[in-house]
């Protein structure tokens, strides 16, 4: 017969059996109730079964196997872990598992890049500016932490819901908080493939590693227009929520005031590409940054968030009381320049800013809505020695995103004094009838159709008068 094994010793895993802990499970446990009854402390509930015990002990092996040797030899928690399931101490296993993922996780993030981390997950700039060093990860909440290594791709979607349910499960069934929750073995065992799999044994691969090598060469090298082309077919190619994390944190990187010119410079190019392929919530999201550093007097990164936003022809995503300011001030300043000396070389920058505030929907704010179609037909239609070539083609394109409250009031602008002064020029009175014939396959109304047909087919010489006809007076009661 063969001999016995020693009660305390454990099977090695190179020979044909299971790695198992022999029956010294049962004695410690005997041991360590008798010793607790000694001291009159309690002794149910104090140790998970050993039969529960088994069942992680007897999986182990498989599911260590995912780790390198290397990995092994640096997952100190890990061994804390089965010491603790070894030992029947279910609650306090879970929480050397969660310390492990936590202690991976931030080691991710700073070899990866930690300041496109940061500026992707953390908004407040005051707070931003307390992470410095590495050191600074541990002041992030660890749902912060996995949510922001989920949004960067330095673990997956499903990768992230496993870990929240586990963190969940740690906060109110770990030795980290006082409970009397029951952990099954088999459960232990799962959360630890779960946190192998996804954390431990996997290094960021794919579209991540494209990010980290865009943001550093942004960074470290001087970038031509003509290296644009298969940066944007990069950004194209990523996820959504890849390109929105990089596009936040290449917002933090732009509106910080001490960027290296070279840095920013690099920016301005990649930053439409972004812009062009993130989502809506991204875009409404950088707005409101804007709206915050203006409200907190920050001068230099609203300065700065209205130049990003400008470049890429965002300011429509602002709030919407900030658009109304903003937009009014622009309309103001370009009527000004209109009916000022010199106006067809000085509207086509007034121009492009008021087009960087209107959305490709057309939509802006009702308060607004009347100074907006005025500003806009009273440039369109000309001065009387014409239009600025330059400016029209924006005003072109805002003008065919009018909805049918915008040519309501186009058509309403044969009562307005400035309006009518300008039809009285042959060249304007023909370019306000060509408006109106546009717009006229844009209308469901039957009475704004009569009006803009009568305008289209008059004579250039009466149309400033049109208003006093009885039926174009009758109609635009109606319209």
């Amino acid at each position: 017969m063969e001999n016995e094994k020693p009660t305390s010793e454990i099977v090695s895993a190179g020979e044909d059996s299971e790695v198992r802990i022999s029956s010294s499970v049962d004695s410690f446990s005997n041991g360590l109730s008798m010793y607790l009854g000694q001291l009159e402390l309690p002794t149910d509930n104090v140790l998970v079964n050993p039969d529960q015990r088994m069942d992680v002990i007897d999986n182990l092996p498989r599911v260590i196997s995912y780790l390198s040797r290397e990995q092994k030899n640096e997952s100190l928690y890990i061994s804390k872990f089965i010491a603790a399931c070894g030992a029947g101490l279910f609650d306090a296993a879970l929480n050397f598992l969660w310390n492990e993922t936590v202690t991976n996780l931030r080691n991710k993030v700073i070899r990866f890049d930690m300041d496109y981390f940061i500026n992707s997950i953390i908004t407040d700039t005051k707070r931003k500016s307390t992470f410095k060093t590495e050191e600074d990860l541990k002041k992030l909440d660890e749902w912060e932490l996995i949510r922001g290594c989920k949004d960067t791709g330095i673990i997956t979607e499903i990768g992230f819901k496993h870990l929240d349910y586990i963190r969940d499960m740690r906060n109110h069934a770990s030795a980290a908080h006082p409970n009397h929750n029951d952990l099954d073995g088999f459960q232990l065992v799962s959360w630890l493939q779960t946190c192998i799999k996804e954390v431990l044994a996997k290094d960021p691969e794919g579209p991540v590693v494209e990010v980290k090598r865009l943001l550093n060469n942004l960074r470290t090298i001087e970038i031509a227009k003509e290296d644009l082309p298969p940066i944007k077919a990069n950004v194209q190619r990523l996820p959504i929520e890849l390109v929105d994390s990089t596009i936040r944190a290449v917002f933090g990187m732009y509106t910080d005031p001490d960027l290296e010119a070279l840095v920013r410079n690099n920016l301005k190019l990649v930053i439409p590409s972004l812009w062009y392929s993130c989502s809506t919530d991204s875009k409404n999201d950088l707005g409101l940054k804007y709206a915050i550093y203006s409200a907190n007097a920050d001068i230099d990164r609203k300065k700065l968030a209205h130049e990003f936003l400008n470049i890429v022809e965002g300011l429509s995503y602002l709030p919407k009381e900030q658009v109304i300011v903003e937009m009014s001030q622009v309309l103001e300043d370009l009527l000004i320049v209109h009916n000022g000396y010199n106006n067809f070389y000085g509207e086509p920058p007034y121009a492009r800013l008021l087009h960087s505030y209107v959305s490709k929907n057309g939509i802006i704010p009702e308060q607004i809505n009347t100074m907006y179609v005025k500003v806009l037909t009273m440039c369109s239609i000309g001065n009387g020695f014409g239009v600025s070539n330059s400016a029209n083609t924006y005003y072109k394109e805002l003008m065919g995103r009018f909805l049918e409250d915008q040519i309501v009031e186009f058509v309403k602008l044969l009562q307005d004094s400035d309006v009518k002064s300008r039809l009285q020029f042959n060249s304007c009175a023909k370019n306000y009838k060509q408006l109106a014939k546009d717009f006229i396959p844009k209308v469901t109304r039957i009475p704004l159709q009569k009006v803009l047909e009568v305008i289209g087919n008059s004579n250039n010489q009466v149309i400033y008068k049109l208003e006093k006809l009885t039926d174009v007076e009758k109609s635009l009661s109606e319209v």
